[in-house]
């Protein structure tokens, strides 16, 4: 079923009037009310910017708009009264609406890639929809078909190619600004790198520290557990205050190291982020890492509510854990994971649905406990359980909660509840 999403309507209305403005540029070529107009380069290029929106969509409400346009236009220089101007524009929406159609049925979104396709398509749908329009203007008829056909074709072949050289040159403006984007992402990924590696090596230091330490607690331990004299006790003492000194400087070095990691990752936005856009970024991964294990799953988002996430890393690192756990659980054909979001009175609900091996009832009780993993590596090892006891501590600090529904064979179910009491989530639209 085809959904047109609310905040679509500015675009459409923008490619509207760009091209009954644009189409303003045109020629009669056969001494009659049908026109070839540059309208139909405007529309064609912006129904393939605008990807997100059915052809089958933006081109008839434009020709609705551009029939309208042509009608005040014409009606207000005082040209044609308005009948005579509505009876004169009136085809030019069937050529939108035919054009729309015959661009749906050749896919025409689906073939950029295959440019003699592309221009095929198009100039083939662009030729159909004239003589839809020359039909309703009843202005076909044998003898005349074989005079404006040439022109029709050529007109066709000509709007659709002058398209696909501006499609090509955004898909290459598009592609410097990625490259220059990527570049200057490498760049700061190798700083970034060459800071952690700074802090990697205060790290190696305080764990041989801790080593040190720990060695001589367990040997004071070990002395304590016999009778002592005062030469002994007195030794005891300065290696009691040499391990407090080493403590002492574990945690500077800590606390230094905690510093450096501070300033190097990034603070999160005062303002938020929208949980839509957190989404988009979990798809973008999660079909990247599905790709790289070659599984083949149904990924849905249901986003039937946008928010403002104010600690957004957290919320990346919750739904990234649930997700991919779910990825893990599916180890068949026809995997299917849903995310959907949703208000509910004064919370906000995400659930996170998938159809794989679920969880035993014996289990469900534990699955949150620190440690607890039924889950082999490939190495044969155990994981370590902690993802899940991270979702849950930090949906808790959010004043939220966590519920879980599984059933052996069929699949799981994860539902966070958090609060809407702007701390950490509020509606969309509501920012201050």
């Amino acid at each position: 079923m085809l959904i047109l999403k609310r905040f679509y309507l500015k675009e459409m209305l923008f490619v509207a009037l760009f091209t009954a403005l644009i189409g303003e540029v045109y020629f009669y070529p056969f001494g009659t009310a049908f026109r070839f107009t540059a309208g139909v380069i405007a529309i064609s290029f912006l129904m393939l910017y605008f990807k997100e929106i059915p052809e089958i969509v933006l081109i008839p409400f434009s020709g609705v708009v551009v029939f309208l346009f042509r009608v005040f236009l014409w009606s207000a220089i005082g040209r044609y009264d308005f009948s005579k101007a509505v009876s004169l524009h009136y085809p030019a929406f069937f050529y939108y609406l035919a054009y729309g159609v015959f661009l749906r049925l050749g896919n025409i979104k689906k073939l950029p890639g295959s440019p003699v396709n592309f221009i095929a398509v198009m100039a083939l749908s662009d030729i159909s929809a004239n003589f839809v329009e020359l039909f309703v203007r009843r202005e076909l008829n044998f003898e005349y078909f074989q005079e404006i056909f040439t022109p029709v074709v050529a007109v066709g072949l000509f709007r659709s190619m002058v398209t696909f050289s501006l499609y090509l040159m955004m898909e290459r403006y598009k592609l410097l600004i990625i490259k220059e984007e990527h570049e200057k992402r490498y760049a700061e990924l190798l700083e970034l790198i060459s800071e952690l590696k700074t802090e990697l090596i205060f790290l190696k230091k305080s764990t041989k520290d801790l080593e040190d330490a720990m060695k001589q607690s367990y040997d004071i331990y070990s002395k304590l557990q016999g009778p002592l004299d005062e030469k002994e006790a007195g030794e005891l003492r300065k290696k009691a205050l040499n391990l407090a000194r080493e403590i002492h400087e574990i945690k500077k070095d800590y606390l230094r190291i905690s510093r450096g990691f501070s300033q190097l990752l990034p603070e999160e936005d005062k303002k938020g982020m929208k949980l839509s856009a957190i989404l988009s970024l979990l798809k973008t991964n999660t079909e990247r890492w599905m790709k790289e294990q070659k599984k083949q799953v149904e990924f849905k988002f249901r986003l039937e509510k946008d928010f403002i996430i104010a600690n957004y890393f957290a919320f990346f690192s919750i739904l990234s854990n649930l997700i991919y756990n779910a990825l893990e659980a599916l180890d068949k054909e026809g995997g299917r994971i849903e995310v959907r979001v949703r208000r509910y009175f004064d919370r906000m609900v995400i659930s996170v649905e998938d159809n794989g091996c679920g969880i035993h009832s014996k289990d469900l009780p534990f699955i949150f406990e620190p440690g607890f993993s039924t889950k082999v590596l490939e190495d044969g090892s155990v994981s370590t359980g902690l993802g899940l006891t991270h979702v849950k501590n930090l949906v808790e600090e959010m004043g939220g909660k966590v519920y879980v529904t599984s059933k052996v064979g069929e699949g799981s179910r994860f539902d966070l509840e958090i609060p809407l009491d702007g701390r950490f989530v509020k509606i969309a639209g509501q920012e201050e």
